[in-house]
């Protein structure tokens, strides 16, 4: 490689520079902010070659890339890189490394990443818009709000809140039937990792319309994969028989060998005993012993032989072994997906309910809003659903100015408050409070009491 000359070292410093204006804007915006899943990235990598002093910007690798439900992405050349708890320069390094080694590239490449899309939030309760949203850097609750659109106003149409019921009471179905596909898939791919040929519908199923026909297909499936896998165990087996036969085969020859050598050996000592007394001559001495070299080289290959075959069985059986971790293996990484993305289904169901319960509620305030004048002021309350590290939820209280976190529901609830200085006594005003977030990602049964408008959940 020839050295580097100044003009060399000068475009890199300008490339870098470059590449550090191109990422200033994301990295003053996040102040750190460290990724999640459902984070989408945008990708650049340039590479300088002083062979031709020109850059070269690897156009098949460039664009976005979105964190995957294991805090991972994946980019080509370099594999599985870790994004889920790293800032965009530690995700950068981390890239320009994988791809120098993956590439064996004489140096490191220059990477720029920068966030496109934040992780979403979701927004419920008394506001305009309802729903998902990306995630913004400093974010608040009122920042979540606006983007909403705003706090609810009355309205006199009701067909606007049956609208977004029967929304959100599809939203729930498309859910359930996710999670219930997921549970049984889950059930089929323990229980071939069990090595079992059959399974049983998850408890949580029992009774779902239709889970019989459900299990039929996946268990069709598991027969299907499992006609595959034994295809290829019989076939090592078929080789291991051979090689066995032919282990025994080269055995007995071997017996058989060593007796031939054993009485080859005999005569050579009767002939070497009859030449010493000249009772015969040299060329019959010389012809004996040549035979006994013979069976012994014979013998000398039928040991090779044997142990060639040997060697071969022991393949066999590795291979064999390694077809079933392969696949156990195989199940087992889809089996994590799988837990990952019935835990997104469950979560899906809560904001759907919450959303459903939220239109019925919503429909009640609207209706009050024309007394507006008895009830006096609202006062509105706030509050954060927030996901643990180790899957649980925590209830948060909050105010217009709590910060949020990728992946928050927040729930905005009103609640009418009488206005002391009214003339006259005000009607004590009903309150309208969120509601409570149920704990349904583990449950397929519809909330009770909600219903939607299309007859069916």
């Amino acid at each position: 490689m020839r050295p580097m000359f100044f003009v060399d070292r000068l475009a890199l410093v300008g490339l870098a520079a470059v590449f550090s204006c191109a990422m200033g804007w994301g990295a003053a915006r996040a102040d750190n902010y460290t990724l999640v899943p459902e984070d989408k990235i945008k990708l650049r990598i340039v590479e300088w070659r002083s062979a031709d002093s020109k850059y070269a910007s690897w156009e098949a690798l460039d664009g976005t890339y979105t964190v995957d439900d294991a805090g991972n992405l994946s980019i080509p050349i370099a594999g599985q890189i870790r994004a889920s708890g790293q800032t965009t320069e530690q995700l950068s390094d981390a890239i320009s490394d994988a791809l120098a080694e993956k590439a064996d590239l004489p140096g490191r490449p220059f990477i720029a990443v920068e966030i496109d899309q934040h992780a979403p939030i979701f927004v419920n309760g008394s506001i305009e818009r309802p729903g998902r949203y990306p995630f913004e850097a400093n974010m608040t609750v009122i920042k979540a709000v606006s983007v909403a659109g705003g706090y609810m106003r009355a309205r006199d149409d009701s067909s606007y809140y049956d609208r977004d019921r029967i929304q959100a009471a599809g939203d729930y179905r498309t859910a359930v039937l996710n999670r219930r596909d997921l549970l049984m898939r889950a059930a089929r791919l323990r229980a071939e990792i069990a090595g079992q040929s059959d399974f049983d519908i998850p408890a949580e199923l029992a009774g779902v319309p239709d889970i019989d026909k459900l299990k039929a297909e996946e268990l069709n499936l598991m027969r299907l994969r499992a006609v595959e896998s034994n295809s290829q165990i019989e076939a090592a087996n078929d080789l291991s028989r051979l090689y066995t036969q032919e282990i025994q085969s080269l055995e007995a020859k071997i017996v058989s060998q060593k007796r031939q050598i054993d009485l080859a050996q005999q005569e050579l000592n009767n002939v070497n005993s009859l030449v010493s007394k000249g009772l015969t001559s040299n060329t019959r001495q010389y012809s004996v012993d040549r035979g006994l070299a013979e069976a012994q080289s014979e013998l000398l290959d039928l040991e090779i032989a044997l142990t060639k075959s040997r060697q071969g069985l022991n393949e066999s059986e590795r291979e064999k072994a390694t077809i079933i971790n392969k696949r156990n293996a195989e199940n087992q990484q889809e089996l994590n997906t799988i837990s990952l993305a019935i835990n997104k289904a469950g979560i899906d169901m809560q904001v759907a309910q919450l959303l459903g319960d939220q239109a019925g509620y919503s429909a009640e305030l609207a209706r009050m809003g024309a007394e507006s004048t008895l009830l006096g002021k609202t006062k509105k309350n706030f509050k954060i659903v927030r996901r643990n590290e180790d899957g649980s939820y925590s209830n948060i209280v909050a105010d217009e100015n709590t910060a949020l976190l990728p992946h928050d529901i927040i729930e905005i609830g009103v609640e009418a408050t009488a206005d002391v200085s009214a003339a006259t006594p005000a009607p004590q005003p009903q309150q309208a409070a969120a509601a409570p977030v149920p704990d349904i990602a583990r449950s397929d049964a519809p909330p009770p009491n909600w219903v939607s408008q299309t007859g069916s959940n």
